[in-house]
């Protein structure tokens, strides 16, 4: 005897073929594809140009830095005189200086050296404060102000007490060569 079989029926939720949905045809998932490749294409390119604005304002900063160590070293420098050391303090201002500064400061080295020796001068600077109070859009030249004090001894027999001395600058630093000199200074009070 033969049983007749029972009618298929269809789940009540509507589930019936969704196992074939996996197998539908390539068309439908062509544009799928597309998008998701083009999302990553964004998203690449996105944070590429995020990587490159960071870069960059990380760069401005460096050379902000940069300028502003470099005028306060120079400050420093100026101020910081011993008569045993003379000759390597002079050069020390000389290295970080350029232009009208490095001329101005060349001529004056003998005076400088002789009035050093004779006075038996030892004269030690400290930088009180340093900042960025502009730099060019080329990121060429910068101009920082400068706060430093100096207190002078001096080794030649004299009964004079230490002397303290303040200045205050406004420097103009170059960027040549990669490096950050000082290229003109002036006094401000």
């Amino acid at each position: 005897m033969i049983r007749p079989t029972a009618p298929v029926r269809e789940p009540i939720d509507g589930r019936m073929g969704m196992a074939d949905a996996s197998r539908a045809p390539r068309s439908s998932r062509a544009p799928l594809t597309i998008l998701l490749a083009v999302s990553v294409v964004v998203l690449a390119g996105t944070a590429y140009w995020l990587r490159g604005a960071v870069s960059g304002e990380e760069e401005l900063a460096a050379d902000r830095q940069a300028a502003v160590r470099a005028a306060a070293a120079h400050a420093v420098s100026l101020l910081s005189l011993d008569h045993r050391t003379v000759d390597d303090d002079i050069k020390r201002v000389l290295a970080t200086s350029a232009g009208p500064e490095r001329e101005e400061y060349d001529r004056g080295r003998d005076a400088l050296k002789a009035a050093a020796l004779k006075n038996k001068v030892v004269q030690t600077g400290v930088l009180r404060g340093a900042a960025l109070a502009s730099m060019s859009g080329d990121r060429r030249t910068a101009q920082v102000l400068i706060v430093a004090d100096a207190v002078v001894h001096w080794e030649d027999g004299r009964k004079t007490p230490p002397e303290e001395r303040f200045y205050r600058w406004r420097m103009e630093v170059t960027r040549a060569s990669g490096l950050w000199l000082v290229s003109r200074s002036e006094l401000v009070q």
